[in-house]
């Protein structure tokens, strides 16, 4: 029994190192930073790559995000760091200071890949590594199916994708439940169990107790299945997207005020071409747009393609409306003043007190206890990080300025112009950018894109804020 055990340990090594060489996750100069819980999943993956390191040689830091939401969260994130230093790893600890009361999870999550990022680029990590495995992907794919979407929305977890400045990794998806926890008892590997994680008043919880279980025993390949329905998925949208996207290029003409092309391109199309191409077209100009189109809209853009009329026209909303004009097919700004902020009149920001930017553009500095929930709102994304502020520290909200400067490190001053050349920002997305001030037009945010080194700093005579912008979603389906 125990030579039987043994030799699915080795397989299982074996497996997981194919795989990382096949794919390139892992080379002798790459700096991979893996998130670690201390849970089974993550022992596993952290026991892993530790196998791989004596053989491949790169550099393994380990970091844990202790959220303070278990009584025994201090004792783990203890544990973690005696375990890291024995092994001679890099450990970095980051404590959630003050979790949130209301939308816990989608705050938490927040926190986590914030801290993620921030540590990949002050420490140079290239690699970021998650212990998402197959059985994490049935339960999201099942989860997406629930609550519906386009085509791409049902693709789950990716394996590989950019994050930060390098990629995200996850290379347990091939990987079941059930051979992490023989893995883990096999190498007799020290882990924590989450007893929320049991709790059914979570969707993801019932899903993975009640529904999942029944999958695997009426078919035990379901996982395998699943992982490869994602996959297909993935690889259907990127062929969809690549295809429309040759359409786009080669006939959009990009206007002052819009966009637009011979509408004869769009007759050529079948009805089921041109769904997909509406997607891919509404993606394309969104950094221009910001308008997330939906289900319904593209039904009703479908049945205006039908009607024999030469000219009709309806709107999006966020002023932007679509018409054909005989022929010729445009989307065009409906052009109308900015509501509430002039280029040179910034906004007082007051703490707890969401501000409208536009229509589709909300920001607000909070204490974490009063944190909106926004876990129920698909319809926008977010960007946030955490603020430390002396209690008389006031700020504003403005629009970029010729001349801002950013601190980024305690060393790095960068104008503002050069952080978005460095990083290729669009001049849309330049043109829509936001900068929180203070009095001495500091910069503390260039929001949507990064917070300032005056942002980081826990000290005990600062008050700990969240700072929280939620903006129009790109296109129903798109993933990061």
């Amino acid at each position: 029994m125990e030579i039987e055990v043994a030799k699915k340990v080795r397989q299982f090594k074996q497996a997981f190192m194919q795989k990382g060489l096949r794919s390139e996750y892992w080379s002798k100069d790459a700096r991979i930073l893996v998130a670690v819980s201390g849970g089974v999943d993550s022992m596993v993956l952290l026991d892993c790559l530790l196998a791989v390191q004596k053989e491949v040689g790169f550099h393994l830091g380990v970091v844990h995000i202790d959220h303070q939401l278990r009584t025994v969260s201090k004792q783990e994130a203890a544990f973690l760091e005696t375990f890291c230093r024995e092994k001679n790893l890099s450990f970095h600890l980051k404590v959630w200071g003050q979790p949130a009361e209301q939308g816990i999870e989608t705050a938490a999550r927040a926190f986590r890949y914030q801290t993620f990022e921030q540590l990949m680029r002050q420490e140079s990590y290239d690699t970021l590594m998650t212990a998402h495995h197959g059985d994490d992907q049935m339960e999201t794919v099942l989860m997406k199916i629930i609550r519906g979407g386009q085509l791409g929305t049902y693709a789950g977890i990716k394996e590989s994708q950019s994050f930060s400045d390098g990629r995200l990794i996850r290379p347990l998806l091939s990987f079941s439940k059930e051979q992490l926890y023989a893995y883990a008892e096999a190498e007799d590997l020290p882990f924590f169990e989450d007893h929320t994680n049991q709790e059914l008043n979570v969707q993801r919880n019932r899903l993975r107790h009640l529904v999942v279980p029944q999958l695997k025993k009426e078919n035990t390949q379901a996982m395998a299945h699943f992982q490869k329905f994602s996959q297909q998925i993935q690889w259907a949208e990127q062929f969809i997207r690549k295809s429309t996207q040759q359409i786009i290029t080669q006939h959009l003409t990009h206007e002052e005020d819009g966009f637009s092309m011979p509408w004869q391109v769009i007759e050529g199309l079948a009805s089921f071409e041109r769904y997909f191409f509406f997607y891919t077209f509404f993606d394309y100009v969104f950094p221009t747009t910001k308008v997330t189109i939906k289900e319904k809209q593209i039904d009703t853009l479908l049945r205006q393609c039908e009607r024999s009329a030469g000219q009709w026209q309806f709107d999006l909303g966020k002023r932007w409306v679509i018409e054909r004009s005989y022929e010729v097919f445009r989307l065009y700004e409906k052009k109308v003043a900015q509501p509430n902020v002039s280029d040179h009149t910034p906004l007082k920001i007051t703490p707890n007190h969401p501000i409208q930017l536009g229509e589709s553009e909300w920001l607000g500095v909070y204490t974490p206890d009063q944190l909106p929930d926004i876990s129920l709102d698909e319809t926008v994304e977010v960007f946030t990080h955490d603020l430390w502020l002396p209690a008389d520290q006031e700020l504003w909200i403005d629009r970029r300025q010729p001349g801002d400067r950013i601190q980024l490190t305690e060393t790095l001053n960068k104008k503002v112009s050069r952080y978005f050349i460095d990083k290729k920002i669009s001049v849309a997305q330049r043109a829509d950018s936001w900068v929180i001030i203070d009095k001495g037009r500091n910069l503390w945010s260039l929001v949507p894109f990064v917070h300032s080194y005056l942002s980081i700093g826990v000290e005990t005579d600062k008050i700990h804020y969240i700072l929280l912008y939620k903006y129009q979603k790109e296109a129903i389906g798109r993933r990061t």
